[in-house]
């Protein structure tokens, strides 16, 4: 019995080593943070249960042969809850109203995966001991989506601090440098879009134009521009970088117009150039009078923008009535807008009230010498309910400085008209 017991005691004291050594031998090694796995990084991809949508991406879009190769790879690789939010957001839902990868074009899962993956390098975020590797740094990243198609976005890579974040986003990656035979790994709460968004307009470079004038569009995604339009008038046009389109403003533009730019992208919101409404442009479309100092109403002595301005002699106290040959509601406009150069720094009321002689149903504005002040004046400023029937068909202009203005002072005005 005793010798049983003995053999026993053996018997399982070689069953602990055996298992010790078994366990030393199969463990595995941690390094930076992240387990080391001496698979390749596709394969650590296919192992990792929280990357399962994204594997599923790459085998229906057909690309296990594109990607199980024994080349670099630095993956970014959106975890399942992600993608699946992801699918929701964009309609991709089964009829039992979960999300579903299979549902996506072909086309459309090729271009998301191969957006998540840079080929041909092997960085890090961090260091890592042991492990022979570039770090990752913050900059602009040609994707393998971009070697398909180079009218996408690059992907905007962000590091700081051992801090992963991509393609813009706020969300750090939670996962990092998990490690591969041939690259690495990294676990994102976001996914990646390298397709540029519709196109938008910030800027233009005038505010009025003619027929023929080239205009600088500036704004963000002028990628595969297919068209400019003033109205439904298609414009001759230079796209001179993504963030910049010239453009001729068509023969019939007449004095104002909603400009959109079309991408393959998309279609910009609108954004107008020029005045609904002109009152003043080379002359006057009514009639006018004045005191105070002599007015020359089609002077070519000095122009904002064609061939003639008003000349005004501008007097102390001295005024300008301009009387247009149409009736105007102001609720059809938001501002009144002109161009004015003063020799002399001075301030002058603008009223299109018919009470001429009240200031107070007008406003102030100050002028600046030796240039051209372009005014941009609210209706709201200019009291809109004190007119009758909220209709009005004349703008006013006096010389406002409390008389001590010279009186050989001249104020040049040019391009008179409401938006």
């Amino acid at each position: 019995m005793k010798n049983i017991y003995n053999k026993v005691k053996q018997l399982a004291l070689c069953a602990f080593l055996v298992a010790a050594v078994s366990s030393c031998d199969n463990e595995i090694e941690d390094i930076g943070g992240a387990e080391q796995n001496y698979n390749t990084a596709y394969g650590l991809l296919q192992a990792n249960s929280n990357l399962t949508t994204f594997a599923k991406a790459i085998q229906l879009a057909g690309l296990e042969a594109t990607l199980n190769t024994t080349d670099d790879y630095t993956y970014f690789v959106p975890n399942n809850a992600t993608l699946d939010a992801y699918l929701t957001a964009s309609g991709y839902v089964n009829d039992l109203g979960y999300p579903d990868i299979n549902l996506v074009p072909v086309e459309d899962l090729k271009q998301l995966v191969l957006s998540h993956v840079i080929k041909g390098v092997k960085k890090r975020v961090a260091k890592l001991e042991g492990v022979q590797a570039d770090y990752l740094e913050s900059g602009d990243y040609s994707t393998m989506a971009n070697a398909v198609n180079p009218d996408l976005y690059l992907l905007s890579i962000n590091v700081t601090n051992n801090v992963l974040k991509v393609n813009g986003s706020d969300k750090e990656a939670t996962g990092l440098d998990y490690y591969g035979t041939n690259g690495f790994v990294n676990v994102l709460s976001n996914v990646i879009e390298l397709t540029p968004p519709a196109p938008a307009i910030t800027t233009l470079s005038q505010v009025l134009a003619s027929p023929g004038d080239i205009i600088t569009i500036t704004g963000q995604n002028f990628v595969k521009v297919k068209s400019v339009k003033f109205g439904s008038t298609g414009a001759a046009i230079t796209v001179v970088s993504k963030t910049e389109i010239k453009a001729t403003v068509p023969a019939d533009f007449d004095s104002y117009a909603l400009i959109v730019v079309e991408t393959d992208f998309g279609i910009s919101a609108p954004s107008s150039i020029g005045l609904k409404y002109l009152l003043y442009e080379d002359s006057l479309k009514g009639w006018g009078w004045g005191w105070g100092g002599d007015i020359t109403w089609e002077s070519t002595e000095k122009v904002s923008r064609g061939t003639n301005a008003i000349k005004k002699v501008a007097e102390a106290w001295s005024g300008l009535f301009m009387h247009s040959d149409v009736v105007l509601n102001a609720a059809d406009y938001q501002f009144l807008k002109m161009s004015i150069f003063p020799t002399e720094s001075t301030k002058i009321m603008v009223t299109i009230n018919s009470d001429t002689g009240d200031s107070s149903k007008g406003t102030t504005v100050t002028l600046k010498a030796g240039q051209w002040n372009n005014i941009s004046i609210p209706i709201s400023d200019l009291h809109p309910g004190l007119l009758t029937g909220g209709t009005f068909d004349s703008v006013f202009i006096q010389e406002f400085s409390g008389g001590t203005i010279t009186p050989s002072s001249i104020l040049y005005i040019d391009d008179i008209g409401f938006l």
